[in-house]
Order: C-alpha cells, then structure tokens, then sequence
C-alpha cells in the first residue's frame, strides 16, 4: 500500500490512520453483513429510525466486546460469534423456593468471560 499525503509525515502516523480507517470499514461491513442491515425492509421513517438506532447500539456492544477480548491472552483470538456462541449455552435456572437462581454447568471459557465481563456466577 502506498499513501500519498502531505499531512501525514511518518510511517507511524500512517499506519495508525490507516488501521482507523479499517475500524470504520469494519463496522460497516458488521452491520451490513452480520446484524442483517443489506435491506432495511421497513414502511415508515420512524420504523427505519428505530432500526437504525437498535443496529447501532449493537455495534456499540460488539465493538465492546471486541474491545475486551482482545486484552486477554487465551481468548483474544475469539471471534465476536464465538464468544456469542459459547455464551449461548450457559443459562441461568431460578426457582420460586427456598433454593434460589443456579447456572447450569460452566466451562472454563465460561468463567473466563464472565470474568472479563464482570458477570458474577453466584447470586
């Protein structure tokens, strides 16, 4: 790649430029191919509104956990799906006696994450 600019004076800067640009090039390519934004599909302005306000809240969410992902070791090669994915399979049971909420078994990357997230396992 090669740019041409007489703003950007080093090699530094221009990577970090660079790099900014993907994020933005990312996140739209995450709206429109993995939160189903190809065709908005809606009859009112209001609705296409409230839909975009909604995609864009996830994006905020999913460049979170990104984010979070990345700063620890044994996860950050995890995906955004990924970590979704392996969430999907913890639940949370609670009872109307005496015993309260219990989750079902968890994993080792389970408490990783619940880790990371600040997402306490015991009530």
């Amino acid at each position: 790649f090669c740019v041409l600019s007489n703003k950007i004076k080093t090699a530094d800067e221009a990577l970090h430029v660079y790099r900014d640009k993907d994020v933005v090039e990312n996140c739209f390519d995450d709206l429109k191919n993995h939160m189903d934004m190809k065709r908005i599909r809606v009859h009112s302005a209001a609705a296409m509104d409230g839909r975009l306000f909604l995609q864009f809240l996830a994006l905020i969410y999913v460049s979170s956990i990104r984010s979070k992902i990345k700063k620890d070791e044994k996860i950050k090669y995890f995906t955004v799906k990924k970590v979704m994915e392996e969430m999907e399979t913890l639940v949370k049971i609670k009872y109307s006696n005496r015993y309260g909420q219990v989750f079902t078994e968890t994993t080792p990357t389970h408490r990783r994450l619940m880790d990371l997230f600040n997402i306490k396992l015991s009530p």
